[in-house]
């Protein structure tokens, strides 16, 4: 049977969330492949790994391996981050070289739900000359304005074509023979401090215009369940969305019907609060995957942290409030 590769990288407080949607990756796996997975990582407990590697022996077409990639930490650029998932961020950009087994390999986060078969998706484009694809961007928002006071004219363009780096398919044989992790790394390493989504931007803002994109049934959204598509304004850059409102129109209504993968974006997530959309498939994956023990012994832990960074945002928020009730005195 034909091979998939496939790659997580996660720190040791995603380990539920990693459970849920690598269950529910394999549930969904067509049989006529077989399914290679890894996490990359450098923290996660052995008691954790195994507990995962016991989830996958479940299915007789996967097997998982663990890898730790403290070699690639040394770096003190991938250190010095903004967010405490930089090195994670940076394992992507050097998959390449993590995986020369691999002409290809899909990458995907694990704040997801997978409701569809990804064989698909690890296929496409053929004959097409690229060296990431993903879901661009589906519909309008003032995300650019985040990107005025840095960033070129000419960059900002290139910036509007983006893909979402929560689920990627990468083609390693030609960012090997183009050496583009080097120039992924390198761009990556002088101009972190000023990159909004570190490896989205890094990716495009280095490899464009060899981008592909991906139908959105691969990455759907969980917010998107909450826009009325009538009303709908849809974002004009994404080469790989249709243009005509009608067909925008039928094409994400399809998506949201039958997505591959439900990807719950932001701080709100399906096992820290209550409301989020698609919820009930996150809970109904975590009880069918015999890990719910593993969740309410967790979940003590997501409380605190939701609460701490509630605090923290109410914090930022009155000292913005104070600041600029100064200024318009």
């Amino acid at each position: 049977m034909e091979k998939i590769p496939v790659f997580f990288t996660f720190d040791k407080n995603y380990v539920v969330a990693a459970q849920v949607a690598i269950y529910s990756m394999l549930k969904q796996a067509a049989p006529r492949y077989t399914y290679k997975l890894y996490v990359l990582h450098t923290d996660i407990p052995l008691a954790a790994q195994k507990k995962i590697n016991r989830l996958v022996a479940k299915f007789d077409n996967a097997t998982l391996d663990f890898i730790d990639t403290s070699a690639f930490d040394d770096d003190a650029h991938i250190l010095q981050s903004k967010a405490h998932f930089s090195k994670e961020i940076y394992y992507k950009l050097i998959a390449a070289e993590i995986f020369p087994q691999y002409d290809r390999i899909i990458c995907s986060d694990v704040d997801v739900a997978f409701t569809g078969d990804i064989s698909e998706s690890y296929f496409m484009h053929p004959d097409r000359f690229f060296y990431f694809a993903g879901v661009g961007q589906i519909l309008e928002s003032d995300r650019m304005k985040n990107y005025d006071p840095d960033f070129t004219l000419e960059e900002k363009e290139i910036l509007k074509k983006e893909i979402a780096a929560g689920y990627l398919l990468m083609n390693l044989k030609v960012i090997r023979e183009n050496a583009m992790q080097q120039k992924l790394t390198d761009y990556y390493k002088a101009n972190y401090h000023r990159l909004r989504l570190p490896e989205q931007d890094c990716m495009i803002l280095c490899c464009w215009p060899h981008i592909a994109y991906l139908p959105l049934k691969f990455v759907v959204c969980t917010n998107y369940y909450h826009t009325d598509t009538r009303t709908a304004s849809f974002y004009k850059e994404n080469d790989g969305f249709p243009q005509r409102h009608e067909e925008a129109c039928r094409t994400f209504e399809e998506a949201l019907a039958t997505p591959v993968q439900l990807h719950y974006v932001g701080g709100n997530k399906p096992w820290n609060s209550l409301c989020v959309p698609k919820q009930s498939v996150w809970l109904s994956l975590l009880w069918e995957s015999g890990c719910t023990a593993d969740f309410l012994q967790a979940l003590p832990g997501f409380i605190r942290k939701r609460l701490e960074r509630y605090s923290l945002k109410r914090f930022y928020t009155k000292i913005s409030k104070r600041i600029a009730n100064k200024k318009t005195k």
